[in-house]
């Protein structure tokens, strides 16, 4: 340890400082710190902040008027040791690795809804030939034979349908002006210019679009800084807790945080209040109020999914339609003999003797909701040897089915998650509106009013009506506030900090801040 006040090295500082506090079990004035560690005051005042916002300081004042610095949760360091190394250890793996997942996920989840679906559209346009070609082979047999076919009968009245519409389509194309014709691709050119990808798309659908309030440390930040530049520097807790929206034990060691990174200093009134005061923030050039005339930023409400409604639909939809198919073919593997799926090969194999199986399907060998599964079995027979059953009900049964469950599920336990929290970011608008009140008329506050205000803006309107009369209940706990008969909550003690801070303001001269004409110029 150096012998001079300014050469030292800052983390033995702060460990003789922690040294102390523990001895005097979590409490010290600065003077004892001084006395007890036989450190500089200089250094003291130098890397208190720092032990501050570490260990998570609440600040007291004696009634000598002393800022008593203490720690009633114990002198545990919120930056080192195992458990904060191990949180930053894991904070830091869990975003390489969701990094690293969601690239592979977005490429699977893609492959996976839309590839199922054209495979089972395909598969199923196959079964239609199949069932057009079979039935049109027995022309010239007896049509009784063929008229109760069963599955094959179905699946050629589906053929003739498909081919209906498309010679509707066909027409009403042919007979379209040329207007119609442009003003319909004019539309589709607008809406490509605005389409997303479709992986980010579908990823959107199930996973969202990220934390909506991804930037607000910074935010935050901004509107603190910008009120103590209006507000001469200085700053009570509840100003700072209707900028954070925080709770009152939490905003006192958040405002730690603040005191560190901006050269702010707790500071006692006359009356015995504590405000805070950073007069570096004071020394600039620009002199624009940022304080968007009183108002605060609020945290925004997470969005379900950016796409248009009506995409999730299609989404919702095409998962569907793999989610049936999946069951399908899974029951289609356990149910479907093997035997119907040869006479059903023998049937396509041999055309001549179709109206033989057509027969077979009246009987319910081959019953009309067995055979597009034993068609695609017969199909797969082609290429795997042997019965493919088993790949079936896995491949095209167990996996979209699996897969359908997610992608309906993850979105659901999404949605309530999602759901709940914005409940806790509606919570927080509400404080800082509640604060606000507080501290423009910290007499009477009712929770009915904060309520009202509260209606005016979704993002802080809770579900739970109770919340405002908690958050003032809670308040009134943390501040000495009193309740009134008539519902209402008094807060005399804010009042007095509130009135103190503004006496405070008006001692600021705002010219031992100019910065004055320059007297140096590197550029000269």
């Amino acid at each position: 340890m150096s012998s001079t006040a300014t050469d030292y090295k800052p983390t033995q500082v702060r460990d003789r400082l922690v040294d102390v506090f523990r001895k005097r079990k979590g409490e010290a004035t600065t003077a004892d710190l001084i006395a007890l560690s036989g450190l500089p005051k200089s250094q003291v005042d130098a890397e208190l902040p720092a032990v501050s916002d570490e260990y998570g300081a609440r600040l007291r004042v004696t009634e000598s008027g002393e800022i008593l610095y203490s720690f009633p949760d114990g002198m545990r360091s919120r930056y080192r040791g195992f458990i904060p190394g191990l949180k930053r250890f894991w904070k830091t793996f869990k975003k390489g690795f969701i990094t690293a997942a969601t690239t592979v996920f977005k490429v699977w989840i893609v492959v996976m809804l839309v590839g199922y679906f054209v495979l089972f559209v395909t598969l199923i346009l196959l079964a239609l030939l199949a069932s057009i070609a079979i039935s049109m082979s027995g022309k010239g047999e007896d049509r009784s034979d063929r008229g109760g076919g069963g599955g094959l009968g179905g699946l050629y009245l589906a053929g003739r349908l498909v081919d209906t519409f498309i010679r509707i389509w066909f027409y009403s194309e042919l007979f379209k002006s040329p207007e119609d014709r442009y003003r319909r691709n004019q539309g589709r050119y607008e809406r490509k210019k605005d389409k997303r990808p479709l992986h980010k798309a579908i990823f959107s659908f199930v996973f969202g679009d990220g934390d909506q309030n991804a930037d607000w440390e910074t935010v935050e930040k901004k509107a603190v800084v910008a009120f103590l530049q209006s507000n001469k520097g200085i700053m009570t807790i509840l100003d700072f807790m209707a900028i954070t929206g925080l709770s009152p034990s939490d905003a006192e060691k958040h405002i730690n945080r603040y005191l560190l990174e901006f050269e702010g200093e707790p500071m006692v009134s006359e009356a015995g209040t504590i405000y805070y005061f950073f007069p570096s923030l004071l020394r600039r050039k620009d002199k624009v109020d940022r304080t968007w005339g009183g108002s605060v930023p609020m945290k925004r409400l997470a969005a379900f999914s950016s796409n248009p409604a009506r995409m999730n639909r299609w989404f919702a939809g095409l998962n569907g339609f793999n989610l049936i198919l999946g069951g399908y073919f899974l029951h289609g593997a356990l149910t479907v003999p093997t035997e119907n799926v040869r006479l059903l090969v023998a049937a396509i194999e041999r055309a001549t003797i179709a109206h033989r199986a057509i027969n077979l399907s009246t009987n319910g060998l081959i019953a009309g909701f067995d055979f597009f599964y034993a068609f695609v079995n017969a199909f797969f027979q082609r290429f795997v040897s042997g019965d493919p059953a088993v790949l079936l009900g896995i491949g095209l049964g167990v996996v979209p089915l699996v897969f359908s469950a997610f992608f309906y599920g993850i979105p659901a336990l999404r949605k309530a998650r999602m759901d709940r929290a914005n409940e806790g970011v509606k919570v927080e608008n509400l404080r800082r509106i509640a604060y606000r009140v507080v501290a423009d008329h910290p007499e009477a506050v009712r929770p009915e009013a904060l309520g009202l205000q509260a209606a005016t803006l979704d993002a802080a309107r809770p579900k739970d009506t109770r919340v405002p009369e908690r958050v003032l209940v809670e308040l009134a706990a943390a501040a000495g506030g009193e309740p009134a008969a008539d519902g209402s909550f008094g807060f005399a003690e804010l009042a007095r900090t509130q009135s103190e801070a503004k006496s405070a303001r008006v001692a600021v001269k705002d010219s031992d801040f100019d910065l004055g004409a320059t007297v140096f110029d590197s550029h000269s």
